[in-house]
């Protein structure tokens, strides 16, 4: 063929094409040439791909399988109405598979623990991890409790690392220190900033996996309690680093699960006895408003708070995400807010490996993050 006569692709349409693939596939691309590397790397690339959440989002489910030392990551749409074979990722941490994930994954990315020393940021997608630099306060102390959230700042283009270390061996004043990491800025060092507001304290002892606190839309959100115990919601803003005290509600209990519900802040306020859950939606961040849904369970698992504030994933495409009663990995349920129906989705999970506990995130999103 002449040269004249071949065909050229507008690079639009190259990029267009490429943010519909999956990322198994980009990253054997980008060895192609420096050009896609480049372009697969880029920030207008990534946000392209995150902007398309609605179709891309997923949910992302992993085990601790101790035999081979190995994370086992599954991720798989949301979108469906029969079985899925869920995409495998399996990550392997030089700290061994007793690992703490802090918070929801933010653009693809976690935050995750082993240990009080060892602080990790990791792509399941990829499987690339970043190691977070030491602080010199947690090193030399062993006694220390910590609330730890990653969020992204969208202004500034920043994932940030919000840590809050408390000395509880120094009641009835206890110690606290805040400290924020801007990953890949600030020579990858931790800065001390100014506190909450007083005479509160973050709530650190329930850290079940992934409940540390949330990231919406640039703003941190978490758990905090006064004396007497009163639990209370603090935001950060990943912007001005500044803390503040959302309006009080009644309902908040120190268990409850802080969830993004449809981009503002919400939790389950109360579980009924005739199988219906009462959500506390953030509107505006200064009144509370609530919704009423029915529930698919029994009543008697859906009179528990506990197990059902746990359950609760966050809401997709219309649809509130829970989890499976225990013993049941392989399926969530989804329930409809408009038309409140009701769907079990099924994941074909290899049944060869016995995995002793699985743990869930809503609105995962594959993403080509470079760390």
């Amino acid at each position: 063929m002449e040269e004249d006569e071949r065909m050229w692709i507008h690079m639009d349409l190259v990029v267009e094409i490429l943010s519909r693939m999956p990322v198994k596939s980009l990253m054997k691309f980008k060895c192609l040439s420096k050009e896609f590397s480049r372009i697969i790397h880029s920030r207008n690339f990534v946000d392209s791909c995150l902007s398309c959440s609605s179709s891309r989002s997923r949910l992302l489910f992993f085990f601790r399988c101790f035999k081979t030392n190995t994370l086992v990551f599954f991720s798989a749409p949301h979108r469906s109405t029969c079985a899925i074979a869920p995409t495998r990722h399996d990550m392997i941490f030089r700290g061994g598979v007793d690992v703490s994930f802090t918070s929801p994954p933010v653009r693809g990315l976690m935050l995750c623990a082993i240990g009080h020393n060892q602080l990790f940021i990791c792509n399941p997608a990829t499987r690339q991890t970043l190691s977070l630099p030491q602080n010199i306060m947690l090193v030399e102390r062993d006694n220390l409790t910590e609330l730890l959230v990653l969020g992204y700042d969208p202004i500034f283009d920043q994932f940030k690392v919000l840590c809050i270390w408390e000395y509880p061996n120094t009641r009835p004043s206890t110690y606290l220190q805040f400290w924020v990491l801007t990953v890949g800025q600030d020579g990858n060092m931790w800065r001390k900033i100014q506190g909450m507001p007083p005479q509160l304290y973050p709530v650190t002892s329930a850290h079940t996996c992934g409940q540390g606190g949330i990231c919406i839309n640039g703003v941190l959100y978490f758990k905090a309690y006064s004396r007497p115990i009163t639990t209370h919601v603090v935001s950060f803003d990943l912007k001005t680093e500044v803390f503040s005290l959302v309006k009080p509600n009644d309902h908040l209990r120190w268990e409850s699960k802080l969830i993004d519900f449809q981009g503002k802040l919400a939790f389950i306020s109360r579980v009924k006895m005739d199988c219906t859950v009462e959500f506390c939606i953030l509107e505006n961040k200064e009144e509370w408003s609530s919704k009423v849904f029915h529930l698919p369970w029994t009543q008697s698992y859906s009179k528990d708070y506990m197990n059902t504030s746990a359950s609760v994933l966050g809401i997709h495409d219309g649809d509130i995400v829970f989890t499976p009663q225990l013993g049941e990995l392989g399926s969530t349920w989804h329930l409809g807010l408009e038309k409140r129906t009701v769907r079990k989705v099924l994941y074909e999970i290899p049944i060869t490996k016995p995995y002793p506990l699985a743990f869930f995130f809503a609105n995962h999103v594959d993403t080509t993050v470079s760390l």
